[in-house]
């Protein structure tokens, strides 16, 4: 009995791993397909748990934005992405971190927004015990913000806090890399469309 089981295990291993030729019947063919179901699973678990560089840029070069163009922000909650949009195309994409969503004292907001006149280099929440650099205004002129990865008050990473960027983890706020926080803050103009989905 140990060994069918045995042999039925290393034999699912070698299928899922691509190392054992399949027999073209009906019933192996399903068991292939089940395995190669099993294994894309396991690569998006594998792939979720990666932690992001918080001190580069998510996405590589930044776009070189001209005083004239138009942008507009799409944030998308399910994937953990801001998306920046010029004539319908996504022309940088960078990893958040949303709120939680389900609470309401740390969801973040959905909804059409725009990027308000507040903005700064650095904060700290004595409430929070987190500050952060970078932070530009969406809502309620300070309260929801875009700004970089949580600091404690000398300005040092959270790295725990950190490290769960491209997960929900905030207050309510978008943390980013910390490039991609200040590219925001230094490129993005007053009044920008934020699209929060």
């Amino acid at each position: 009995m140990y060994k069918k089981i045995w042999l039925f295990a290393f034999s699912f291993v070698l299928l899922v791993s691509g190392l054992y030729p399949i027999q073209s019947t009906a019933a192996s063919i399903g068991f292939q397909k089940e395995g190669q179901l099993l294994s894309k699973k396991l690569s998006a678990v594998i792939i979720k748990d990666i932690a992001f560089d918080w001190t580069k840029p998510s996405g590589g070069a930044y776009p070189d934005l001209k005083a004239n163009d138009k942008v507009a922000i799409y944030v998308s909650m399910a994937a953990q992405r801001v998306k920046i949009m010029q004539d319908d195309k996504v022309i940088y994409t960078m990893v958040t971190s949303s709120g939680v969503d389900g609470s309401k004292a740390t969801s973040t907001p959905r909804g059409h927004y725009k990027i308000e006149n507040e903005r700064g280099k650095w904060f700290y929440s004595p409430k929070y015990q987190e500050g952060a650099k970078y932070w530009t205004s969406w809502k309620n002129h300070g309260e929801f913000l875009f700004h970089s990865v949580p600091m404690d008050a000398s300005g040092n990473v959270k790295v725990k806090e950190a490290m769960k960027l491209g997960k929900e983890a905030s207050h309510g706020c978008f943390r980013l890399t910390i490039p991609d926080a200040k590219w925001i803050n230094e490129h993005i103009p007053v009044g920008t469309d934020v699209y929060i989905r």
